[in-house]
């Protein structure tokens, strides 16, 4: 239930395990499942891949070797015309992996990052016991009993090449809590990472239904479900003689050597604004230089929580949609036929509201450079209808 993601011409719903369900575009209906594990080893994945122009997909994954586990990166590549096998999940292959930082306990990853030469596979300090897993698992408990917060321990940041699929480069930050990579990319040997961050994990407390009931009550709600959207900015050839290492102009981001040998670096704000579940103009900026990005509230406490936002990363300025007692979905952004420009499209979201209109669902259309609303369409439904999380623009089939 948490995305769907085209493989091919067919449309997958994802979830963290590895069996994903196949979903018919046009009605909805689903058709079959499929468990990638049966064709690659591995026990978990993101509910986040990437998808390349060409149509070849990579998700991140735990991969258990007789060594401990490792976190890997999973190759779907498109099917040629004519190629013997029937599914992009035959010829899955992992391609690049590093061991688990701790092999008891792996890093909890809801996403990961790539540019033009790495893989980028941020492991926080939230861990998932691999005892743990297995208690739950026999008592029949929620996975999230798994969890462990090592919050006396640093992030960290690793770079894999693309080219060899082995660990390059290796940086440390302070310890946060993050779901959503917003986009990553390469720039004057330095690599930008710019993620959604909490505090610690205490979000995830947040949505038990006991802790929304009573969030009127909790003065730390709030703040416990406020996500910052921050830039990292990693010095591929570090300058020794520097105090700071990031050589890059217009960014406030720090780099600097521990005592050890080891880049600490700090991050710089994006937005004053709490955001989550950030998209890009995907097919053309994913790993490349980009200015902006497209967010829903993380701001509970808002006059209108319900707020769509659009983040100017370069001059570090928002622009807000709002409306009264409506809760947009992840906004999407769909480029125009032969986009001109960055934000040259339309932002989809869809919207639910609350109170006593729990019945009602719309699709909003926004101008992404200007953020004015172009039309909506709504309708009433037989029941009420829950929030969605992560949605994909299918363009309409021509065959």
């Amino acid at each position: 239930m948490i995305s769907v993601y085209p493989f091919g011409d067919e449309m997958y719903a994802f979830g963290e395990i590895p069996i994903i369900h196949r979903i018919n575009p046009e009605n909805l209906e689903t058709e079959s499942r499929v468990d990638v594990s049966d064709f690659v080893s591995i026990v978990h994945h993101t509910s986040h891949p990437h998808v390349m122009n060409d149509g070849t997909v990579y998700n991140m994954a735990l991969t258990l070797y007789t060594t401990g586990p490792y976190h890997t990166i999973v190759k779907f590549p498109p099917l040629a015309k004519g190629h013997n096998k029937s599914n992009m999940f035959e010829q899955a292959t992992i391609v690049a992996g590093i061991p688990a930082r701790w092999p008891l306990h792996p890093s909890y990853m809801h996403t990961f990052g790539m540019t033009d030469n790495y893989f980028i596979i941020v492991e926080q300090p939230l861990n998932v016991s691999i005892g743990g897993m297995v208690m739950t698992k026999l008592q029949n408990d929620p996975i999230v009993g798994c969890f462990r917060w090592y919050q006396h321990e640093n992030t960290q940041i690793n770079l894999i090449s693309r080219e060899t699929g082995k660990l390059v480069y290796k940086f440390y930050s302070e310890a946060f809590f993050y779901l959503h990579i917003i986009n990553q990319y390469e720039v004057l040997d330095h690599v930008v990472i710019d993620i959604c961050t909490y505090c610690d994990p205490s979000m995830l407390e947040c949505m038990y239904i006991n802790s929304m009931k009573n969030m009127q009550h909790n003065e730390n709600y709030a703040n416990m479900f406020r996500s910052k959207p921050v830039r990292f900015v990693l010095p591929l050839k570090p300058d020794k003689t520097r105090l700071n290492l990031v050589q890059l102009t217009g960014t406030t981001a720090e780099a600097h050597y521990l005592p050890n040998g080891e880049i600490f670096v700090k991050p710089e704000n994006l937005s004053d604004l709490g955001c989550e579940t950030p998209r890009i103009n995907y097919e053309q900026y994913l790993g490349k230089e980009y200015r902006f990005f497209y967010a829903i509230s993380a701001d509970v406490d808002a006059a209108n929580p319900g707020t769509i936002i659009k983040v100017d990363t370069v001059n570090k300025t928002s622009r807000t949609w709002c409306e009264e007692n409506c809760y947009p979905s992840e906004p999407i952004f769909v480029p125009r036929p032969d986009c001109q420009f960055e934000d040259d499209g339309v932002i989809l979201a869809a919207m639910v509201w609350g109170r006593d209109e729990t019945n009602r669902v719309g699709l909003l259309v926004l101008d992404a450079q200007t953020f004015k609303e172009l039309g909506r369409a709504e309708f009433e439904t037989s029941g009420p209808v829950p929030k969605c999380l992560h949605g994909w623009f299918l363009p309409q089939r021509t065959s």
